[in-house]
């Protein structure tokens, strides 16, 4: 037989019975589709992703820093043409109303303190909300009160009248302290006043509020009723709470 027939039978019996098991044949290899990205796993898409983020990240730091620094030049240039002063205060008399120790050991007290408040700013007003004033001996609270709230222009010296009243405990111990005081003619106390202001620009522009805290020491002559006591020395201390 010669080879020509051969292979033909041979192509004839593998198409009949198919290939051999020992035949191999090359994978059919498969393009991969690209996208526009340059891989198929979407690395791109992510990473589109991470720089619009980031963008958006570094435009909300922008914007929170200008508005910081529009904030910083706004207090500067207010600071700058209003040039402000802190307030003064004063405690220029004290008139004891009633100063009476009951049977009980108990004290009632009527006091007037005149409050001078002084504003030496010009274009900023204070504008004083409710308030607490107490007058203490020795620890304890002899009278409180308050006054009422009010408007203080610019460049202004206000005096307030604060009437104080209270009873309280007032025993033994302590009566015998304030007459050696009496005696002596030196009589301390202390004057607390907790009052939150609001400061408030050419009448228009009201600012936040903070409180003020007012600390009086006094050392008067005498406390007896229906005379007014000669104030020998007295301290002031400030605090603020914004």
């Amino acid at each position: 037989m010669t080879s020509d027939a051969y292979h033909k039978r041979y192509v004839a019996l593998e198409g009949q019975y198919g290939p051999p098991p020992h035949a191999h044949y090359a994978p059919h290899r498969h393009k991969a589709h690209r996208g526009s990205s340059g891989c198929g796993c979407g690395c791109g898409l992510c990473l589109r992703c991470c720089c619009c983020c980031f963008g958006c990240f570094r435009c909300c730091i922008c914007i929170i820093l200008i508005f910081i620094f529009l904030l910083v030049a706004i207090a500067l240039a207010l600071y700058y043409f209003l040039k402000p002063n802190i307030p003064s205060y004063n405690v220029e008399s004290l008139d004891v109303k009633a100063f009476d120790i009951r049977d009980d050991n108990k004290i009632y007290s009527d006091i007037v303190v005149v409050v001078k408040a002084e504003n030496p700013n010009e274009g900023i007003g204070l504008e004083y909300l409710d308030n607490k004033v107490n007058i203490m001996y020795s620890g304890s609270t002899l009278c409180s009160g308050h006054f009422p709230p009010f408007m203080q222009p610019q460049k202004n010296t206000t005096k307030v009248n604060v009437e104080l009243k209270g009873e309280s405990d007032f025993g033994t111990e302590m009566q015998d302290h304030l007459m050696k005081d009496q005696d002596a003619g030196k009589i301390p106390l202390l004057i607390t006043v907790k009052v939150p202001i609001r400061i408030v620009i050419d009448d228009m522009i009201h600012l936040r509020r903070f409180v003020v805290k007012v600390n009086c020491s006094l050392v008067i002559d005498q406390l007896q009723p229906n005379k007014k006591p000669q104030i020998l020395k007295k301290d002031f201390t400030y605090g603020v709470d914004f």
